[in-house]
């Protein structure tokens, strides 16, 4: 669809578009509470931008560049020029004169569509026209708006200026604001957004109290602050863009109302009397002209002046009217367009169907050709298309026919690497087997390009590429006939039917003629989709065994399990034990058990038994998951209890798990009784507690998380029961167990298995945290209450716990979890705790909370205090580690601090390596060679020299020098000269040379 079409059909479109956001608006406005002014502005902004948003990105959606509308006429499901070629006539004519056999939509579909589409171009002639003429009107009143700022204008007195910024000040507004006395206007303004002046009226600095005006300025600043101007020159433009809607400008004169409404709230809430606001309000009304659209007035275009007069006194009786009279006009257009949407746009709906959907955008072919004889042999046919796409110069180009669907194909088939399809939540691409209904797929359907019906037949279609008269193949695409198909706007040339006998040798030599691994994977499933096993399984046979990368022949293995032949099964079963790539032997053990003939069975049994490799075994295994028969359940019952590997016994769980009708399920109890390994016996509880009656299965799981010797399995039976059946009884026999259960990891198990349960479990698991003896189980619980409980309640109780258990350690976890609810009430008790509760370890853990909380300001605060004033040397360290570590300039000037005067030398230790940890080189040694230059104890200057002695890249080497050569204190000196002595810095060992050749 080109440019102009698309425009029309989306300003058509716009017609019920526009109608249902205005509706939805109304109903929302009908719903807020009219004081709500800044949450109804916000709505009817975001309406008008989704009504400028909506018809742009339908205009995108439907414009196709090189597709004219009038290739597009017979529907959707036909987009394309179609044509009949003879194979021995050039492309030429049959382009200037195509006999198309093509089946237009039925009249009822398409007269809407047929009537309004020349109308189109007339269409968006009449909307330029209109919107030309309203920006002219838009230009002229932004001219007027400007000119107003200095025509007629001068400068305020120094008092009224005073009074603008005091309330600037008040209000926030931050960007300079000029004040002008104005003899054009009659009511205060304000123009601009980013140098925005405020226009006063002669009559109001005479007619108006001081008080009055005050309030009126108050209402410009506003404004200002607000950036209302920038807005409304914005919504002047999309009413300039959108003004054959009465909806538009139903939702504009909305935002203005509310606007107003907004900027009175805020003067209210500055001034705190609606009464004097009023006032000035209705006398500036009495002189009130008209003023241009850009600039914004005191007394606004908002709406009424007494109905925000009542609002701002009488605020339960405001009114207003939300479902207006445009609206029974709208209703008839919404029909007409609604039904248009229905049959006409095929680029909005696609064509319709029951099961799958088609997504046509941009997907249609530019042209088909169809072989004009089908008869002939598939060969002669792939000559003429070639010799098409050349005479048509096509670079790149569509080759496709069809062949009969398999009759071991039980579902419909997608094969497409290039091609994603959309379900619910979900996203596929690749190989696909299945019904699809519900799933969305790009492109257009094969139907009526090809003058066919839909069917389940297969379709092949191969794309190539002509890169300097090299023909390549450059994707491919196997699928079910009726399944639609993205061409890119590629060129199609249609074979129409083939037998296998013809298509294989074809698809064939493709293969041999393709370089790319990936694509030579999918010519492998074009193979592999005939139904004629007699001529596919040699083929497959011979890619499974030859030297072709793995994925390969692993996708030749996948076919071969579709044809049931002694061969294929023959093959896969060889493959399993003997090829090289564990991808292809598990995907070899796969399709075995995916074979329908009765001999697969038993070479799946087989491979399944004795096959080397775990990951074949285990694909047989999963794959006897299948079957029905007694053989399968005894071979999975014994490879359960007798394979070498426990992940292969795993596997053997869950398949008797999933064997039709339940055969297994008596056979997974029993290995959760008695099976010797535990893991083992957790995959039979979690397959049972999936597989069984809720009620046999809750009985099961309690008997087992009871009874079994192994934590870990009765912890599966626990997290089973919560999963499988949270209720009260539930909830009351986990309770039971977290109390009385002498292994605490099942108690703990229970514990969390009850915070999940909501509700149910929470009185729980607050009561376990209250009694329980064992102090982990306390701290599990608390740790549960953490994380599931309302926040209100979790706090509450961790304070209960952080105040009053009777283990350190629990009193540490809830402080812990405290830090996690990110609440002002959680702050205040971490800093309560950090300075005054009677445990050390919890105050350093209050500490280290507060530490991570985010909130640097007030921290660095608590915690420089909580250093200094401490008498617990260890809470203070902490203090100071913690400092250190919120890397902020302002907590290392503490630290510093702390590291030159604090009393206790330990201390001053860790604030000496807290600063050098945290501070750049240069502020490091700094520090550290003003400490040596003072008055201090032995250890601090040994915990300096230290420092200086481990700094990054020797940084801290030459004051180390100079502490050994002139420091004043004889220790000091020695204790450095040491320390260069043991470093590997050539500046230090050169020093320490130097001392010893001293005499």
């Amino acid at each position: 669809m080109n440019a102009t079409h698309a425009l029309g059909w989306a300003l058509v479109h716009f017609l019920w578009q526009g109608a249902a956001l205005g509706i939805l608006l109304g109903v929302a406005l009908a719903v807020i509470r009219p004081t709500a002014a800044r949450t109804r502005y916000t709505l009817s902004i975001v309406t008008l931008a989704a009504m400028l948003v909506v018809p742009i990105a339908t205009t995108l959606r439907l414009y196709e560049p090189g597709l004219s509308s009038s290739s597009r006429s017979s529907g959707a499901a036909h987009p394309a020029t179609e044509m009949q070629a003879s194979p021995s006539h050039s492309a030429s004519p049959a382009l200037s004169s195509p006999v198309a056999a093509v089946k237009s939509l039925a009249p009822s579909d398409s007269r809407l569509r047929e009537s309004l589409e020349p109308a189109l171009p007339w269409l968006v002639v009449v909307w330029v026209l209109g919107v030309l003429i309203l920006s002219v009107r838009l230009a002229h009143g932004w001219m007027a708006a400007r000119r107003l700022r200095t025509d007629g204008t001068r400068d305020v007195s120094a008092s009224l200026q005073q009074v603008l910024a005091r309330l600037a000040a008040r209000l926030r507004v931050h960007q300079p604001v000029r004040l002008l006395e104005s003899l054009l206007i009659e009511v205060p303004a304000v123009i601009g957004w980013l140098r925005p002046v405020v226009l006063v009226p002669a009559s109001a600095l005479t007619g108006l109290t001081p008080q009055q005006l005050e309030v009126l300025l108050a209402h410009e600043l506003a404004h200002v602050r607000r950036y209302d101007y920038l807005v409304n020159v914005i919504q002047c433009v999309i009413e300039t863009l959108l003004f054959y809607h009465p909806a538009v400008w139903w939702v504009s004169r909305r935002i203005r109302e509310e606007r107003e409404h907004c900027c009175d709230d805020l003067v209210v809430g500055l001034c705190g009397d609606p009464h004097l606001y009023a006032t000035a309000l209705v006398g500036m009304e009495r002189l009130r002209p008209a003023t241009p659209r850009l600039a914004l007035a005191a007394t606004g275009g908002g709406g009424s002046l007494l109905k925000r007069v009542r609002r701002l006194i009488l605020p339960s009786t405001a009114r207003a009217e939300y479902f207006p009279r445009w609206a029974a006009g709208i209703a008839g257009m919404l029909a007409v367009t609604v039904g248009l949407l229905a049959t006409g746009s095929d680029r909005l709906a696609g064509e319709p169907t029951q099961d799958t959907v088609a997504d046509t955008t941009r997907a249609a072919p530019d042209t088909v050709l169809r072989h004009p004889d089908p008869s002939q042999p598939l060969a002669q046919r792939w000559d003429w298309a070639r010799t098409q796409a050349r005479q048509l110069s096509r670079r790149t180009y569509w080759i496709g026919y069809t062949i009969k669907r398999p009759s071991w194909l039980e579902h419909s088939v997608y094969v497409d690497r290039g091609m994603e399809v959309k379900g619910q939540n979900i996203t596929l691409s690749g190989r696909m087997f299945g019904d699809f209904q519900g799933f969305m797929f790009r492109g257009v359907r094969l139907a009526r390009l090809t003058g066919s019906n839909d069917s389940d037949d297969i379709v092949i279609l191969l794309g190539f590429t002509d890169q300097s008269g090299k023909v390549a193949l450059s994707h491919v695409h196997v699928a079910s006939f009726y399944l639609p198909m993205d061409f890119r706007g590629r060129t199609l040339l249609w074979l129409g039917d083939a037998a296998d006998a013809q298509s294989l040798p074809a698809v064939e030599a493709l293969f041999a003629a393709t370089p790319q691994p990936e694509l030579r994977e999918d010519v492998v499933a074009a193979i592999g989709i005939h139904g004629s096993s007699d001529l596919v399984v040699p083929i497959l046979l011979r890619l499974l065994t030859s030297r072709e990368p793995t994925d390969v022949r692993a996708q030749a293995a996948e076919w071969l399990g579709f044809h049931p032949t002694r061969a294929a099964v023959v093959a896969l079963s060889a493959a399993t034990r003997t090829d090289q790539a564990g991808d292809v032997r598990r995907q070899a053990a796969e399709a075995l058990a995916d074979n329908t003939l009765p001999a697969a069975t038993d070479s799946t049994i087989a491979v399944a038994k004795t096959a080397g490799d775990p990951d074949a075994r285990r694909a047989a295994v999963e794959g006897l998951g299948q079957k029905g028969s007694d053989r399968a359940l005894a071979t999975l019952v014994a490879i359960a209890n007798t394979d070498r590997d426990e992940d292969v016994q795993r596997a053997a769980v869950e398949a008797l798990g999933e064997m039709p009708s339940g055969r297994g399920l008596n056979a997974v109890r029993e290995i959760a009784r008695s099976h010797s390994r535990p893991d083992v016996r957790r995959a039979a509880v979690e397959t049972l507690g999936e597989q069984l009656p809720p009620a046999e299965a809750i009985t099961l799981l309690k008997s087992i998380a009871t009874s079994d010797p192994s934590s870990d399995v009765r912890r599966a039976a626990v997290e089973t029961l919560g999963e499988r059946a949270p209720t009260p009884e539930t909830a009351r026999f986990l309770s039971t167990l977290a109390n009385n259960e002498r292994d605490e990891d099942v108690s703990r198990a229970s514990i969390e298995t009850l915070g999940e349960m909501g509700d149910l479990g929470l009185p729980a698991v607050i009561e376990i945290a209250r009694t329980h003896s064992s102090a982990d189980v306390r701290r599990s619980a608390i740790e549960t209450i953490g994380e599931k409980a309302p926040a209100a309640q979790s706090l509450d109780l961790l304070a209960q716990f952080a105040r009053g258990d009777r283990d350190p350690d629990v009193q540490r976890a809830a402080v812990e979890r405290l830090g996690e609810l990110h609440d002002d009430r959680a702050y205040n008790l971490l800093v309560e705790f950090a300075r005054t509760h009677p445990n050390s370890d919890v105050r350093r853990e209050a500490i280290e909370t507060l530490g991570e909380s985010g909130r640097t300001d007030s921290v660095m605060v608590i915690l420089d205090d909580v250093a200094r004033r401490s008498g617990d040397e260890d809470v203070a360290r902490e203090a100071v580690e913690t400092l250190g570590e919120l890397h902020d300039a302002r907590a290392l000037a503490l630290v510093a601090r702390i590291a030159r005067t604090h009393p206790n030398v330990d201390v001053r230790r860790k604030a000496i390596e807290a600063y050098g940890e945290s501070a750049p080189s240069d502020s490091s040694v700094a520090l550290l060679k003003s400490i040596l230059a003072s008055d201090a104890p032995e250890d601090v200057y040994s915990a300096v020299l230290e420092a200086l002695e481990e700094m990054d890249g020797g940084a801290g080497i030459p004051a180390l020098i100079d502490a050994a050569r002139s420091h004043p204190n004889r220790e000091v000196r020695a204790d450095a000269l040491r320390r260069l002595a043991e470093s590997d810095d050539p500046r230090a060992q050169k020093i320490f040379d130097q001392t010893l050749r001293r005499p």
